[in-house]
């Protein structure tokens, strides 16, 4: 059961896990979890400290904060997962973003040096010590390449990659033991939820694939003149140091700034808000971490942005049933909306109950009831988030960064232009990709996806098939009902097919009586009387329809 726990390399790591929450005040999450008695700790750890003047969001922050890297992810990712945390906990966790220490820039060096393989002074003209910034997982320097070119250079933390493989291996014992022991486990799949991070997690750790997502988004806005994407540079780029153009321009939420350079704000809030509008509804591939610190207000009112680390691929069905959502919220049509979401996997059939459906037309009635001056996607969002907290449904993992990216651009550009028309801007793109969804070239490439999958649910059939009556005739499967409904319905299709059995064989019977009289009458049998086959085959007709009779008595018509 504890495979970890028994290893004394990561009973260590337990260890210090469980003094921090216990030093926060979370003490008796570790009780809760069973983890008091097994890692042999003092009752006392089960024990809130005395009162803090902080909140229970902040000591969560602080908590993550000093456990790591790992655990600084996790509270970023948490801060995107509304449909888990009350709004007050995502608020805080928000700010783990660009507050983690730096590490020396001796150690950065060397990292670059066996990474590259070359000295400092041969991959850069000069390097910044101090770095630019600093994240959970690396941080950043400026620098100059050989021909005087102005990049950044991105530096994974040292031993990073053995420490966030010990904790997602122990984050996914908690997440288990969670969903064994706590109320919140038995409304969410945390194991799998701890299963998504650790996969999201694990792939942030190569930077070659946080390099390739930032060709892809350069490639997307080569005609938008709107937006600036940072080249990288591969021959400086590895798994663990990542290369790119720098940007120089003033951060989007340094409103002063912008304006003292002389800038356009509301030609900004727009552009800032169309970037999001086209990675959804044009690219299908779009930034999940979007926040003020990647952005950047480059002359021209142009849109720099950084950091690709997280970047997420929307299907076209998927947005083909945001689109769909968008239109039938429109149309107030709260049967349609929740057709979508069941479409998007937030909920199932079964969980269609009454209350969801008057919840859902209340949503919607709130909505249409209001101008698209009136209209926030982030107020929108937070009555959703609240309808699917309320009957806990699931969001899953994609659409929640895409509703925290939304979210986020959208605050960005009312924060640079007070009176933006996010809607007025967003319908020509919607209108577009609806247009496209519903096109004969749309369509056709729907029903030959749809004419695939019934191939290949036809090609199996047989198969799955032979092996389900296989199994019926080896005694090995069973099928079973208590639906009362679907009981009378057998019992009067039974009742029905046997009493037109019974009609077959009385009209068998009368055809055959009567073809037998006709033949006794011309050829005489010879010689007997025709009274003697017509008794037997009457006798032989009642015999029938008795024991057929007896039989629909005894199975009470079925």
């Amino acid at each position: 059961m504890w495979p970890l726990v028994r290893q004394a390399r990561y009973l260590g790591r337990y260890r210090q896990i469980a003094h921090v929450f216990w030093q926060y005040g979370f003490g008796y999450l570790l009780d809760q979890l069973g983890l008091t008695a097994l890692l042999s700790l003092p009752r006392r750890i089960v024990r809130q400290p005395a009162p803090d003047p902080i909140s229970g969001p902040e000591r969560l922050r602080l908590a993550l904060t000093a456990l790591g890297p790992t655990f600084v992810k996790l509270g970023q990712t948490l801060s995107t997962r509304p449909d888990l945390l009350p709004p007050a906990w995502i608020e805080e966790l928000n700010k783990l973003q660009d507050t983690v220490p730096p590490f020396p820039a001796d150690v950065a060096i060397a990292t670059i040096e066996v990474e590259l393989n070359q000295s400092i002074d041969t991959l850069f003209r000069c390097f910044e010590r101090e770095p630019l910034a600093a994240a959970s997982l690396g941080q950043v320097h400026g620098a100059e390449l050989p021909d005087g070119t102005p990049v950044v250079v991105k530096v994974q933390r040292p031993d990073i990659q053995q420490l966030v493989a010990i904790d997602l291996a122990i984050l996914s014992e908690l997440a288990a033991l969670a969903q064994q022991n706590t109320s919140f486990g038995e409304q969410y799949d945390l194991v799998e939820l701890a299963w998504e991070f650790g996969m999201t997690l694990r792939a942030e750790l190569d930077y070659r694939r946080e390099g390739r997502n930032a060709d892809r988004f350069r490639a997307n806005f080569a005609g938008n003149p709107h937006v600036c994407i940072p080249r990288v540079f591969w021959r400086h780029t590895s798994a663990r140091v990542l290369t790119t153009e720098r940007l120089f321009g003033i951060k989007i939420s340094d409103i002063a700034g912008m304006d003292a350079a002389g800038m356009d704000r509301k030609r900004l809030a727009r552009h800032s808000l169309e970037l999001i509008l086209q990675e959804i509804f044009v690219d299908g591939f779009f930034q999940g971490d979007p926040h003020p610190g990647n952005l950047f207000a480059l002359p021209g009112e142009v849109i720099g942005a950084v950091d690709f680390g997280q970047a997420i691929a929307l299907d076209r069905e998927t947005t083909g049933n945001l689109l769909l959502l968008l239109v039938a919220l429109l149309e107030r049509d709260s049967d349609g909306a929740l057709r979508v979401l069941q479409q998007l996997g937030m909920l199932t059939q079964r969980e269609l109950s009454p209350a969801l459906r008057r919840d859902m037309r209340r949503f919607v009635d709130h909505v249409v009831d209001r101008s698209l001056e009136e209209l926030s996607a982030r107020e929108m969002g937070e009555e959703l988030l609240a309808l699917l907290q309320r009957h806990r449904l699931r969001l899953p993992a994609p659409l929640a960064l895409l509703l925290k990216s939304i979210i986020m651009m959208e605050g960005i550009g009312v924060q640079i232009d007070p009176h933006l028309d996010v809607f007025g801007i967003a319908r020509p793109y919607a209108m577009r990709a609806l247009a496209e969804l519903n096109s004969p070239e749309a369509q056709m490439r729907r029903l030959i996806r749809e004419l695939n999958e019934l191939r290949g649910i036809v090609g199996v059939l047989p198969g799955q098939t032979s092996v389900l009556l296989q199994r019926l005739n080896d005694g090995e499967l069973r099928i079973q009902t208590r639906d009362l409904e679907a009981r009378r319905t057998a019992a009067a299709i039974s009742q029905a097919g046997t009493r037109i059995a019974l009609g077959l064989i009385v009209l068998a019977a009368t055809l055959g009586l009567a073809g037998l009289t006709i033949a006794a009458a011309i050829a005489r049998w010879d010689g007997l009387p025709v009274i003697i086959p017509a008794a037997i085959a009457l006798i032989a007709l009642l015999s029938a329809g008795a024991v057929l009779f007896i039989s629909i008595v005894r199975g009470g018509g079925g």
